[in-house]
């Protein structure tokens, strides 16, 4: 006899989206509501066994909390989409089942990480902490789990560590325009100010100094992590102090790509007046016009160590720590060409 999901999903008292998941094997649902879905299934004649099988047998269970302090960088963006899918997959395919969490708020505390008490057993965490600050890290080694931070890191703090390599990034960056004639290289930066935004003012820093470059603070300038608020933010400063320099650096692609919109409404022609580069390799530095040259990072990759790095922890015997640097690489494209 036919069944349908709806008619499987008022019999196990759980919504269709969750049968759905179940049948075909997505993360994110308790072992015990899995057992409740193939048992309804099989009492109406259907041989769900190998797959009930593969599915029920797993080495435990992950968090990933994602934690949005004030979400202004972390939001549906493509990067995120991809970061999580790279979790995902490793996850399934280690054995595990994943739970997400949200936590917003301007203070992180351990008792918001830590699992809620639905019946799930939590082998290990990974926060995201790309919005976290220092004392926010601080109050996360309380957390009594299995911990791996994802996306930012602290210098002196005691835990492990899973980041871009955001200095090297933007240094070769800054360091290809040096190389093709550029000298005055400006910063836009966010005036969000969050771990891997440092990291790569750092990177632009080192650079410059590398090559005895001097840096002139009218040309680092504070834009909002937003496409609108960069825009807008490059319109008010064109507005009153239109002269630039002949190449900037962008913490990110969004940035950039909301500069980019205001300097050529104001009649600055990229590239000829100004080369530009981002940081992300986000979908839309091809879209625009021209193409974005950027630093490209490897999402997914950045996802699959992280739980890689989270079940070994899981797995020691003894405590340790580290950090895990994910290597980025330079993607040109039209933004960018030598200086007049």
């Amino acid at each position: 006899m036919a069944i349908t999901i709806r008619e499987i999903a008022e019999k196990a008292n759980v919504s269709t989206a969750t049968v759905s998941m179940v049948l075909n094997s997505k993360p994110g649902i308790s072992e015990q509501t899995r057992r409740r879905v193939f048992d309804i299934v099989e009492s109406f004649g259907y041989n769900v066994s190998p797959l009930k099988s593969s599915m029920l047998k797993h080495n435990g269970t992950l968090q990933l909390t994602i934690y949005r302090k004030h979400s202004q960088v972390v939001a549906d963006t493509a990067f995120f989409e991809a970061l999580i899918a790279g979790i995902e997959n490793t996850a399934r395919q280690s054995g595990y089942q994943l739970i997400v969490k949200s936590v917003t708020g301007d203070k992180l505390t351990a008792d918001l990480v830590i699992p809620d008490h639905n019946g799930n057993s939590i082998d290990g965490i990974l926060l995201l902490g790309t919005e976290m600050d220092e004392q926010d890290m601080l109050s996360a080694m309380d957390i009594q789990y299995p911990l791996l931070i994802l996306d930012t890191r602290f210098l002196g703090v005691r835990s492990n560590f899973v980041v871009i390599d955001n200095v090297c990034g933007v240094y070769i960056g800054v360091k290809h325009l040096i190389e093709i004639g550029h000298r005055e290289i400006g910063y836009l930066k966010s005036s969000i100010a969050i771990e891997n935004f440092d990291e790569r003012f750092e990177g632009y820093l080192k650079a410059m100094d590398s090559c005895g470059l001097d840096v002139d603070e009218l040309y680092t300038i504070p834009l909002r992590p937003t496409i609108d608020g960069a825009y807008e933010d490059m319109s008010y400063y064109m507005s009153f102090n239109p002269k630039i320099p002949t190449a900037f650096f962008a913490d990110n692609d969004i940035i950039a790509c909301g500069a980019m919109k205001a300097l050529k409404e104001a009649g600055v022609k990229i590239p000829e007046d100004v080369s530009i580069i981002g940081f992300d390799d986000m979908p839309l530095c091809t879209i625009i016009e021209p193409a974005l040259s950027t630093i490209a990072v490897n999402k997914k990759m950045l996802g699959t160590l992280a739980v890689e790095k989270l079940i070994g922890l899981i797995s020691a015997k003894e405590e340790n720590h580290s950090t895990t640097l994910l290597g980025v690489d330079l993607i040109i494209r039209e933004s960018i060409k030598p200086p007049k």
